[in-house]
C-alpha cells in the first residue's frame, strides 16, 4: 500500500517554513516540561555549489526526557505519547518527524530520563531507507543504544535530564533560497518563535537562537517586556529626562469577547496599538515600524491554541469593507482550546487555520463591530497628532495665493454667511484650532495672514465621511478638506510627497502607479458626484446651475493659475 521511503520523500514537501519546523521540536520540548530550550543554526562556510548553507541544526531542551522504549518510537511517524489529545499541543505524532525531513535527510536523537543516566540514541537517515527499500528490505528505527556524542555538540547537552535533536545533511537551506543569508535566515527564526511562543516566553520559558535570547513579540502589544518594549525604550530613550525612561508601550484594548461554538468557548482580543506606535498618518512603513513588525500585522490574525500561536495570517474576506493599511496597528487574536480544531480546520502540522462556516460568521460579525472602532480611534490619534504638529498648515498657499489673483476677474460671491459677528469669530477661530493654534498669539497671526484671502483652503483632520467641509464669511470661502478621508489618504497625500522630491529621485514604477491610481482616483470623484445628484429626485433642477458654475470656475482657474508649485 505504501513505498515507505519514497511517500517518506514525498512528504518532504510539506510546506514548512524553517520557523514552523523548528516550532515542531519546541512544542516536544514544552510538553516534556523543559525550561531551557536551545536552537542552534550552524553554517557551512566553505559552501556547496559556490553557496553558504545552513548544515546542521541542533535543538536541546531540558526537559523530563526519553526512556529508550519512548525514545524507539520518537521517529515513528504518527506515534505520539498525546495521540488525538484535547489537551495537549501535540495530538497527532508527525509534526516533528515531517518538519525534520523538510529540510534534512539525517535525524539523530540523544535522550536520558535522569542525570545519573547515560544517553540513549537513536537515528533515522533517509539515503539509507531509501537504498534499503531498493534491496526489497523493510524500512525502520533500530533500537535505541548508548552512543556517546561527538566533541563538535557535546557542549550542547543539557546538564541534567533532558533531549537532544540533531538535523544533519541539511540540504534546503542554501543561501538566499529562504533568505539572503543565514543571518537574515536566524533573524527571520528569531522573529517567528517569538511570536509562536510569545505566552511561554512570557511566562518564564527559555528560548535561546544561537546567542540571541529571545523576547516575547506580542501583536497585541499587551505584555510587558516584549521585544517591542524594549524597541520602543531604546527609541524614545533620546528624548526622555534622566529616571523618567518609560519601559512599557501598551495598547489600548477595544475587545474581549467570548466565541460560543460547539460546547466550548474561543476567546477575541482586539486592540488598538500605542500612540508611540501609531505616531502619525503615513509611518506605517518607516524604518522603527519595520522594527516593531508593524507591516506584517495588516490584516493578520493570530490563532493561538492552548497558549501556541499555530498560525498568523490574513483570512479572506472577513474584514469590514476590506483590510486597510491603518490595519496594521490592529492587534487581533483569537485563543482556543483543541476540542475546536475541526472549527477551526487545524490540520495535522499546525500551519494553518481556516474557520469554518458558524464560526467565521460569528468572527466577521465581531470584527465589524470592533475593527471600525479602533479604525476611528486610529483616526483621532492621528488627528490630534497633526493639529498638534500643524502638519499641513501651508499645504496650499501657494495656489491660493496665484487664485486670489485670478479671482479678481471672477463674478463676485452672493453668499452671506452668519449674521451675527460672534459666529463668524467663532467660525475663524475654530479654523485657527483646527490647524494646530492654541495660543491667542497664534490665532491673531493666522487669522491676519488668511484676513484678505477669497479662499482659504487647509487639510484637516474631522470625523465622518466628508471630503470637503464648506463655510461662507461675507465672500470668504473656507475650504476643510478631509486629511481622513480615503481620496486624501490614498491619492493627495502619496501625490504630494512625490511633487516635494527631487526630479530623479521617483521611478518610472512610482510615476506610472501614480498617474494610474490619479486617474482613478479622479474618475472615482466624478462618478460620486454624479452619485449624490442622483439621490435627489429631481437632480436637474436642484444642482443644475451649480454644476454650469463649477464647471465655468474650474475652467477659467485652470487657465489663470498653473506652475504655481
Amino acid at each position: 500500500m505504501i513505498l515507505t521511503g519514497l511517500a517518506l520523500n514525498s512528504l518532504r514537501d510539506s510546506g514548512y517554513s524553517l520557523a514552523a519546523a523548528l516550532g515542531e521540536v519546541i512544542d516536544n520540548s514544552i510538553e516534556a516540561n523543559s525550561n531551557n530550550i536551545l536552537v542552534r543554526l550552524e553554517e557551512d562556510t566553505k559552501g556547496r555549489g559556490g553557496k553558504r548553507h545552513i548544515h546542521r541544526i541542533i535543538a536541546s531542551d531540558d526537559g523530563q526526557g526519553m526512556d529508550p522504549e519512548t525514545l524507539h518510537h520518537y521517529l515513528q511517524i504518527g506515534f505520539s505519547t498525546q495521540y488525538m489529545s484535547t489537551t495537549t499541543i501535540g495530538k497527532y505524532g508527525v509534526g516533528a518527524k515531517l518538519a525534520a525531513l523538510n529540510y534534512c535527510r539525517q535525524i539523530d536523537v540523544w535522550s536520558r530520563t535522569d542525570d545519573g543516566d547515560p544517553w540513549w540514541h537513536v537515528c533515522f537517515d533517509l539515503d539509507s531507507a531509501l537504498e534499503e527499500e531498493k534491496k526489497g528490505e523493510e524500512i525502520g528505527v533500530e533500537s535505541p543504544t548508548i552512543q556517546p556524542v561527538s566533541d563538535d555538540i557535546v557542549s550542547f547537552l543539557p546538564k541534567g535530564s533532558g533531549t537532544m535533536v540533531v538535523w544533519s545533511k541539511v540540504d534546503r537551506l542554501e543561501e538566499r533560497r529562504w533568505a539572503a543569508d543565514a543571518n537574515a535566515l536566524r533573524v527571520d527564526v528569531e522573529k517567528e518563535l517569538s511570536r509562536m511562543f510569545r505566552y511561554f516566553l512570557d511566562g518564564g520559558i527559555h528560548i535561546t537562537v544561537n546567542e540571541t535570547k529571545l523576547l516575547p513579540h506580542d501583536p497585541l502589544f499587551l505584555m510587558k517586556g516584549t521585544w517591542a518594549d524594549k524597541v520602543l525604550a531604546e527609541y524614545y530613550a533620546r528624548g526622555e529626562k534622566k529616571g523618567e525612561k518609560k519601559l512599557h508601550f501598551p495598547a489600548t484594548r477595544i475587545a474581549k469577547e467570548p466565541i460560543k461554538i460547539a460546547d466550548s468557548i474561543a476567546t477575541l482580543i482586539v486592540t488598538l496599538y500605542p500612540r508611540e506606535v501609531a505616531r502619525k498618518r503615513g509611518l506605517g512603513g518607516d524604518e522603527l515600524a519595520r522594527k516593531l513588525r508593524v507591516p506584517e500585522n495588516e490584516g493578520s490574525i493570530s490563532f493561538v491554541r492552548l497558549n501556541r500561536e499555530i498560525n498568523y495570517t490574513n483570512v479572506p474576506r472577513i474584514f469590514p469593507r476590506g483590510v486597510q493599511e491603518a490595519d496594521r496597528f490592529i492587534g487581533i487574536e483569537i485563543s482556543f482550546k483543541p476540542e475546536l480544531d475541526n472549527y477551526f480546520g487545524v490540520r495535522n502540522v499546525k500551519r494553518r487555520v481556516e474557520p469554518h462556516d458558524e464560526l467565521r460568521t460569528q468572527i466577521r460579525k465581531h470584527l465589524e463591530k470592533y475593527v471600525p472602532e479602533a479604525r476611528t480611534q486610529l483616526d483621532e490619534i492621528w488627528g490630534k497628532v497633526a493639529r498638534e504638529d500643524s502638519q499641513h498648515e501651508g499645504e496650499h498657499t501657494s495656489i491660493i495665493k496665484a487664485v486670489k489673483e485670478a479671482n479678481l476677474t471672477l463674478p463676485k460671491a452672493r453668499a452671506k454667511g452668519p449674521e451675527s459677528e460672534d459666529e463668524r469669530i467663532g467660525i475663524l477661530e475654530d479654523l485657527a484650532k483646527d490647524v494646530g493654534k492654541t495660543s491667542e498669539k497664534e490665532k491673531q497671526e493666522y487669522l491676519d495672514r488668511i484676513r484678505d484671502l477669497p479662499f482659504v483652503v487647509e487639510s484637516v483632520d474631522f470625523p465622518g465621511t466628508n471630503f470637503i467641509d464648506i463655510q461662507h464669511i461675507d465672500g470668504q470661502v473656507i475650504i476643510r478638506v478631509n486629511t481622513r478621508h480615503r481620496f486624501y489618504r490614498d491619492l493627495w497625500e502619496p501625490i504630494r510627497q512625490i511633487a516635494s522630491q527631487e526630479p530623479g529621485t521617483i521611478s518610472g514604477a512610482e510615476a506610472a502607479q501614480a498617474a494610474r491610481r490619479t486617474i482613478e482616483a479622479l474618475t472615482l470623484l466624478i462618478i460620486a458626484y454624479g452619485k449624490a445628484e442622483s439621490m435627489h429626485g429631481n437632480p436637474r433642477d436642484q444642482y443644475g446651475d451649480l454644476r454650469a458654475y463649477w464647471g465655468q470656475f474650474l475652467d477659467s482657474l485652470m487657465g489663470k493659475v498653473k506652475d504655481v508649485l
